[in-house]
């Protein structure tokens, strides 16, 4: 072991210490500090910018012209289904696309009644192969037109019970989700038919209000 060497009489020992590169080392995190942050502000902007889709009233589109915007992505909408075994309906939560229109809407609702439910329970009263052809809406009387395909009547199974099933999924929807209307008429490939299948007259508008 080597002699301690001491500093000469009348010299104050040195406090400085050697240097160890620290310097350099705390410069290399502060950048990636600042990079980590960065990507991070990015990744949040770019989130905020997918979360806004699709919200229609709800995004700002500066610049466009009145009616040129964006439209509702879709739309909250009830549907009613008959119960497996009879005993009531089923009203079944769906999200139809929506274009803001309400003659649209409509149409897109009866879509999703053509289809059938989707929730265990609840069977479909419209005959397979049904399809919503067209859905008019009058603001004036508050008056609806439905028009469906020929397999609403030729694919019907018949009897009283199950007419009544078949309207008041249909008049029981419209009243839901359109609680506004007066009267609605059903027709058949744009025209109107005497019957559903046999009992129930579909040759006058019904009041769907009654049918809630």
């Amino acid at each position: 072991m080597g002699a301690e060497k001491r500093p000469a009489r009348g010299q104050r020992p040195s406090t400085r210490r050697p240097r160890s590169g620290g310097g350099r080392s705390w410069s290399l995190w502060l950048w990636v500090i600042v990079l980590l942050a960065a990507c991070a502000a990015g990744g949040w902007f770019m989130l905020a910018r997918m979360g806004g889709r699709g919200q229609g009233p709800d995004v700002t589109t500066e610049g466009v012209a009145p009616g040129t915007g964006p439209v509702a992505a879709d739309r909250a909408v009830r549907v009613v289904f008959p119960e497996w075994d009879g005993e009531g309906f089923v009203i079944e939560q769906r999200r139809v696309p929506s274009s803001g229109q309400a003659d649209q809407d409509l149409l897109a609702i009866m879509s999703a009644l053509c289809a059938g439910p989707t929730v265990s329970g609840a069977i479909s009263a419209i005959p397979a192969g049904t399809r919503a052809l067209a859905a008019f809406i009058d603001p004036g009387d508050q008056s609806v037109v439905l028009d469906f395909s020929r397999e609403l009547v030729t694919g019907h199974p018949g009897g009283s019970l199950a007419e009544i099933a078949t309207l008041t999924s249909i008049l029981r929807t419209v009243a839901l989700n359109f609680p506004g209307t007066a009267s609605c008429m059903i027709l058949i490939d744009g025209a109107p038919v005497g019957t559903l299948a046999g009992h129930l007259d579909l040759s006058r508008p019904f009041d769907p209000r009654r049918w809630r």
